[in-house]
């Protein structure tokens, strides 16, 4: 079915694929592949008003917490643009990855919108905003949620939110676990699994924010392992950092350029186990690169990650919050049994060659689009 969808965009690109995550790119790309006609209308740039620099300098001083994530100017500003595009382009549907834009934007076309999270969801897990500009961003969300015809997460704990937090109807939430996003998808070639893991062990760690996704965790993780007599090395990937022993930072690899790209996915095929104690991740997309060459990860059910990582089919998923120790006895375990540690790392090659890629994710966003319209 040919449909003419308008892209949303506030502050990414969807035609660069370095861009936050690169899901904005993949989701674009899916578009164009289920042969739609796609206008993007955005970036916007946020220029807050004089008042509301002066009111955030204040909110700074006396909160210590972020304030709204876009200004009013932006909300309005940037619904005007939407608004334009629409008279313009005149779209069958209308997608957009953040609120800003559609809070006041009113509009007959049905509307889908994609979140990791609720805004909720995360408030509950992980503070970043002051508690009335969490309420202020919250009434927002609500509203765009009231004309969402299709709300797509990726995880059933975002979904469950939606469904008893804001009331929003089960049969209009698509879910799916968050897709890797590389350039080159590797379905069909042929990936070596080992047997057991290397001897020291081989662990990655892949983000780009120390505090969130537990830097600090994953170094004592491979101080715990090396002090108990089981040999380990740590690579961090997407940060810079002082090496310690057995702890090296790789800093941030380019996707768009080949040689980058080659090399950050050689710390893929270098790592026996991707480590990912994260304090919140609203879905992650990284247990998902891991898959594609068959690398479990170690985790715990933060935020929507219990989703993205199967436990005991594409990984193990710890209890929320588990300390380094917990960790490290569950790759002890992997090390001592290396037929479960085999087997974990086929069932993770295959949950990635049956739902962690674009093309059956993309299967099943045409399907709802097409319902939809």
């Amino acid at each position: 079915m040919f449909m003419k969808i308008l892209y949303i965009t506030t502050k990414y690109d969807p035609r660069d694929l370095n861009e936050g995550s690169g899901s904005d790119y993949q989701f674009y790309q899916a578009f164009l592949r289920m042969g739609a006609d796609v206008k993007i209308a955005g970036p916007f740039i946020d220029n807050p008003s004089f008042l509301e620099r002066v009111y955030r300098k204040f909110h700074h001083l006396f909160s210590h917490a972020r304030y709204a994530k876009f200004s009013m100017r932006f909300l309005h500003e940037s619904s005007k643009a939407v608004q334009s595009a629409i008279n313009e382009f005149t779209p069958d549907l209308i997608f957009s990855k953040n609120i800003a834009p559609l809070v006041y934007c009113n509009s007959s076309i049905p509307i889908i919108y994609r979140m990791d999270t609720t805004l909720w969801g995360m408030h509950q897990q992980w503070h970043l905003f002051s508690e009335f500009e969490y309420k202020r961003m919250l009434q927002w969300e609500r509203k765009v949620l009231n004309k969402t015809n299709l709300a797509i997460t990726n995880s059933t704990w975002s979904a469950d939110i939606l469904i008893k937090e804001y009331h929003f109807p089960a049969e209009k939430i698509l879910v799916f676990p968050n897709p890797a996003s590389l350039p080159d998808p590797k379905y069909e070639q042929t990936v070596q699994i080992p047997t057991r893991i290397s001897n020291p062990a081989h662990l990655l760690l892949v983000g780009k924010e120390k505090d969130r996704k537990g830097v600090d965790i994953a170094i004592k993780i491979v101080q715990l392992l090396n002090n108990s007599g089981y040999p380990a090395e740590l690579r961090i990937v997407g940060q810079q950092g002082q090496d310690q022993e057995n702890i090296h930072f790789m800093d941030y690899f380019k996707k768009t350029d080949p040689d980058q790209l080659e090399a950050y996915l050689d710390q893929y095929r270098w790592a026996d186990l991707l480590i990912h104690p994260a304090r919140f991740e609203a879905a992650g997309i990284v247990p998902s690169e891991a898959a594609i060459f068959g690398v479990p990860t170690i985790t715990n059910s933060a935020g929507g990650l219990a989703t993205t990582v199967e436990h005991t089919k594409s990984g193990i998923v710890l209890p929320q919050d588990s300390p380094p120790e917990i960790y490290a006895e569950t790759i002890k375990e992997l090390i001592n049994h290396p037929s479960t540690y085999f087997r974990l790392c086929q069932t993770t090659r295959e949950r990635y060659l049956k739902e962690l890629n674009w093309e059956s994710a993309g299967k099943t966003l045409q399907d709802a689009l097409e319902n939809l319209v």
